[in-house]
């Protein structure tokens, strides 16, 4: 195995760690705080429904680029030179910075709702 796949194979596992660290605390904060509270938010802040999409692009893009090149190395032939591992770090990269923009997001919220519930 190259240095390549084997930091590959690492990088997944780490961000598959941290997607579901994240994915659980979102759960958990989210439970505490009421969901009318949470529409409301995300309707007034447009910064984070415009940044999740254009994490969400940038995903599904990558994951488009990987299939190409997936087809392109498998069925035709043509040497894709680590295309296939990059494109895989940045669907990670961009799936973890939406989720930790959200984990952001909701756990805000709590801390606004304790304040308030303190004073």
């Amino acid at each position: 195995m190259d240095y390549v796949t084997t930091f590959m194979w690492l990088y997944n596992i780490e961000a598959a760690f941290i997607t579901l660290f994240l994915i659980i605390q979102i759960l958990l904060i989210s439970r505490k705080v009421e969901s009318d509270v949470i529409r409301a938010r995300l309707f007034l802040n447009m910064e984070l429904i415009n940044d999740t999409w254009k994490y969400i692009s940038i995903a599904w893009a990558s994951f488009a680029i990987k299939a190409v090149s997936g087809f392109a190395k498998f069925n035709i032939g043509i040497q894709t030179y680590y295309l296939w591992e990059i494109t895989e770090a940045i669907f990670f990269a961009a799936f973890i910075a939406m989720i930790y923009q959200w984990y952001q997001f909701i756990g805000g919220l709590k801390n606004k709702l304790n304040n308030l519930s303190d004073q």
